[in-house]
């Protein structure tokens, strides 16, 4: 039984032929009922709902996608399958949010790198909001993104800058 999953790759296989995407392959790293740590791999689905990166898209709907999707000529016996159908229709609020958060670890420091590579396109005013963010623990972006916009325009506006 998949008690809390760890990581999920998505590897493609390609035609030889013309280098054309010919299916993908899920494989997922959980750790059972008494914490040992396995591995689920290499399970196909139907390419109809597209192309999934486990680093941007939610690991909750890849894996209801691929549940979904299960091609026909795979048995349904098959104790990957078995225990991905198991775990997804037993899903809690708490498995859903370990989810989340174990993408979240995962693919933090390419977020932070992301967000480091953005900064220099910023303008003063989103400059001025991401600093103010970083010191306090705000709600709502869109307020301090507001207040510097409009400080920074009047002190402009002030001394006859465009």
């Amino acid at each position: 039984m998949i008690k809390t999953i760890t990581s999920l790759k998505i590897t493609t296989s390609h035609n030889l032929f013309d280098r054309n995407d010919t299916i993908e392959y899920l494989t997922i790293d959980y750790l059972d009922e008494d914490g040992n740590q396995k591995q689920i791999k290499n399970l196909p689905h139907e390419e109809d709902a597209g192309i999934y990166d486990v680093k941007t898209d939610p690991w909750e709907d890849i894996l209801e996608d691929w549940r979904l999707t299960k091609p026909a000529y795979i048995s349904s016996s098959d104790k990957g399958w078995e225990l991905l159908e198991s775990y997804l229709q037993h899903l809690t609020s708490t498995q859903s949010q370990e989810l989340e958060d174990s993408q979240n670890k995962l693919y933090e420091a390419d977020k932070v790198a992301d967000i480091l590579r953005n900064i220099s396109r910023l303008s003063d005013v989103g400059k001025a909001a991401f600093e103010e963010m970083l010191n306090v623990d705000t709600e709502n972006v869109w307020d301090v993104y507001s207040k510097h916009w409009n400080r920074i325009t009047s002190h402009r506006s002030s001394h006859g800058e465009d």
